[in-house]
This record gives C-alpha cells, sequence and structure tokens, in this order.
C-alpha cells in the first residue's frame, strides 16, 4: 500500500470520530468561554468529545487509537507536500484545492500534532494512570491553548477547529474531484 493510499483511506476512517471530536471541542471552548452556557453543555459535548459517553474504557481506547491515527495521518500527508506545486502557486481550480490543503497542512502540522498528543497524555494520565488534574493541568493547558491567556485561548481553539475543518472540506473536494 503507498503513502498515498494510506492517507486517504485513513482520512475517510477518521472523518467522521475526528469531526466530532473537532466540533465538539469547538462546541465546548467557545460555548463556555464567550456564551457562557452552561455547565452540563460542557460536559455533554466532553462526552462526545473524550468518547466517554460509551464509557470510560473505551473513551481511553478511542483516544489513544484516533491520536495514534492523526499522528499517522500527519506524518503520511506531510510526506505527501509537493513542494513544485506549492511554488507554482494557484493556476487552475484543481490546484487551488491542492495547493489550499498543502498549505493548511503545512501551517497545522506543529499545532495539530502538539494538540493531538497533549489531548491523549492528559485524558490517559487521568483515567488510566489515575493521576490528579493537579499534576497533568499542564498537558491540557497546552492541549487548548491557555499558555496563551484567557482572552485568546478560545481564539486559538477556534483558528485550530476552523483550520482542521479546512482541510476536511479540500480534502473531500479532492477525494471527489479524483472519483469525477
Amino acid at each position: 500500500m503507498n503513502i498515498r493510499h494510506l492517507h486517504r483511506q485513513l482520512a475517510i476512517a477518521l472523518f467522521l470520530p475526528l469531526g466530532l471530536t473537532v466540533s465538539t471541542g469547538l462546541a465546548y471552548r467557545l460555548g463556555r468561554s464567550w456564551f457562557n452556557l452552561s455547565k452540563d453543555f460542557g460536559r455533554a459535548m466532553m462526552a462526545i468529545h473524550t468518547g466517554s459517553c460509551l464509557g470510560e474504557w473505551f473513551s481511553c481506547i478511542y483516544m489513544l487509537l484516533l491520536s495514534l491515527a492523526v499522528v499517522v495521518l500527519i506524518a503520511s500527508g506531510f510526506r505527501l507536500i509537493n513542494p513544485r506545486l506549492l511554488k507554482r502557486g494557484l493556476s487552475s481550480a484543481k490546484r487551488n484545492i491542492r495547493v489550499i490543503h498543502q498549505y493548511g497542512a503545512l501551517v497545522l502540522l506543529l499545532p495539530l500534532l502538539i494538540s493531538a498528543i497533549t489531548g491523549v497524555m492528559y485524558h490517559l494520565s487521568r483515567y488510566w494512570l489515575g493521576l490528579p488534574k493537579e499534576r497533568v493541568a499542564i498537558l491540557l493547558q497546552i492541549h487548548e491553548g491557555a499558555y496563551l491567556g484567557a482572552a485568546l485561548k478560545p481564539l486559538y481553539v477556534l483558528l485550530l477547529g476552523t483550520a482542521l475543518l479546512l482541510m476536511f472540506f479540500t480534502g473531500w473536494r479532492m477525494l471527489r474531484q479524483r472519483s469525477a
């Protein structure tokens, strides 16, 4: 199996679970920070975000598998970036989507990798290792960009989530163009 095929199949398989994780993470952070939505709303969003609505044990497995798949998706996508295509720029509709997708991948590489790794490390540390929140709080702070301050944390989540949704959209468009 070549890298392009692996990347495509993994992206298709992750579309729903990763889309739910991104959407509920956005809803939680923006809902709690900007719209003062209830703690019950926050708990419901987190239950979907982490998969804990399906049970604590499954949640840990789900988070671990999802984060490992995201790391493989990032690595395979990074391997597929074509520097010559990026240099040529935007010259056709088909190439526009591919260039946007590749530039998006370059911009998202480090923040998404850090967010995925720290998010799953926090979750596994809390639920598998039983560590108290205070001992692993730094992981959650990094995961949600809290180091930027209270005002910028929701913006960081919004930008990262929106950029990831843009990657979903451009990837979907490339798949449709390929099958047409």
